[in-house]
């Protein structure tokens, strides 16, 4: 084989393995990142849900605290009632808009990976008003709610009321650390790997 041949053979191999290289790293490309945006889909229905419901819940808060306006034991957890469910209303808009927000397509990864940080650092902020005013919340919509749906008044069944919040606050704080570790934590943990080998793989071009 002449000189000129071996250069136009090894030309066209470098051009096939080049071509090869790219297409390698396109598809790893989209497989992550089709990854990392269903990793992140769950969390993001999960808020959708909880939004499109809520704001169900709070016209209820609403409409019975109005209709108790008149009795101050029912107005004030009326009102203690809607304001901290508005807030939490408030957060899940706020991490869906986060979500909703990221391209997964047509950001450089180290935007992206700015985005599920700034995600992770909110909802772990957000957590923990979540945590710390259940409790709040448990007991003024235990009262309102009472009052509306079955026309009790829980103030003259002091220990029934304590009681049951006490059942409440052991089955919901289980349910919620569950449901944090499994639709957030770990689709966040998983986002950031795919992401981290997508970048790892870039500077190693």
């Amino acid at each position: 084989m002449e000189l000129d041949e071996l250069k136009q053979a090894w030309a066209q191999y470098d051009k096939k393995l080049t071509e090869n290289l790219k297409f390698n790293e396109e598809l790893l490309r989209k497989m992550n990142l089709e990854k990392s945006k269903k990793e992140m889909n769950t969390p993001l229905m999960y808020e959708i849900i909880s939004l499109a419901t809520g704001i169900v819940f709070l016209i209820y808060f609403v409409n019975s605290t109005i209709q108790f306006s008149n009795e101050p034991k029912f107005l004030l957890p009326g009102l203690v009632t809607i304001v901290t469910f508005s807030i939490f209303l408030y957060l899940s808009a706020i991490k869906i808009k986060l979500i909703a927000n990221i391209d997964f397509y047509f950001s450089p990864v180290i935007e992206l990976q700015k985005a599920i940080n700034l995600f992770k650092h909110k909802y772990l902020q957000f957590k923990k008003y979540e945590l710390y005013a259940f409790p709040v919340f448990a007991i003024s919509s235990a009262l309102i709610l009472a009052k509306a749906y079955r026309g009790i008044d829980l103030y003259e069944h002091s220990t029934r009321f304590i009681i049951a919040i006490i059942i409440s606050l052991l089955f919901y704080y289980p349910i919620v650390f569950w449901s944090y570790r499994n639709l957030f934590d770990k689709k966040i943990k998983n986002t950031n790997l795919f992401l981290d080998e997508l970048s790892r793989f870039e500077k190693e071009e």
